[in-house]
């Protein structure tokens, strides 16, 4: 079973019996017209699960309202633990609503993506333009987004490794490489004159042979 399904299983049960269980309001600071705006939210999350299984928006909005108003009262995990639903399944259907708050163009895509993924574009090292990259592909599968958002490799450097170096070393160059990209603008001139002796040296040789 797939972590989103085990959310929408986790979520029925809870609603078992067409109700979420009863809440204590009277602990709290929460007067009787919050108390009010709750519960018609929470009527509002059973008819709309109870019609449209499928349909997250109304429940993820109505979650949304819920915390805006229990929030201040530090009472909000509180109601939503008496109710039977969990810290992450929550945490999920709040993730989603603020997606969509950010990005409402793509409401269809937000709301079709897995948990898993919502979790992926919902990391708070992505950056704006990160998630709406991802968001305006066809992508919906978390392998993928995955992809899309890992940074570009590095370009490996390709070593050309001469065979049977009997007679030189090689590996001065390298170190001659390192040496030139030290150098001062004045030093530059000098350096390249030292070197163009030395390969006309090396050419003499070669002349030689």
């Amino acid at each position: 079973m797939s972590n989103e399904n085990n959310v929408m299983k986790a979520f029925e049960d809870a609603i078992a019996g067409s109700q979420l269980r009863k809440f204590d309001f009277g602990s709290y600071e929460i007067s009787d017209v919050e108390k009010q705006q709750v519960e018609e939210h929470e009527a509002k999350i059973l008819n709309t699960f109870r019609k449209y299984k499928n349909n997250l928006f109304d429940i993820c909005s109505s979650l949304a309202e819920i915390e805006k108003i229990l929030k201040p009262s530090g009472s909000f995990m509180a109601w939503y633990e008496s109710a039977g639903l969990t810290k992450d399944m929550v945490s999920v259907f709040l993730k989603r609503w603020n997606l969509y708050s950010y990005f409402p163009d793509y409401k269809d895509k937000i709301f079709s993506l897995s948990d898993q993924a919502i979790k992926v574009l919902s990391h708070n090292s992505l950056g704006f333009d990160d998630v709406q990259a991802v968001l305006s592909t066809d992508v919906l599968k978390v392998k993928e987004i995955k992809e899309l958002l890992a940074p570009p490799k590095a370009e490996e450097k390709v070593e050309v490794k001469v065979k049977e170096q009997k007679y030189f070393n090689f590996n001065k160059i390298k170190k001659m490489e390192k040496r030139v990209k030290k150098l001062k603008d004045e030093e530059k001139e000098k350096y390249k004159k030292e070197l163009t002796e030395y390969i006309n040296s090396l050419q003499k040789l070669m002349e030689e042979l």
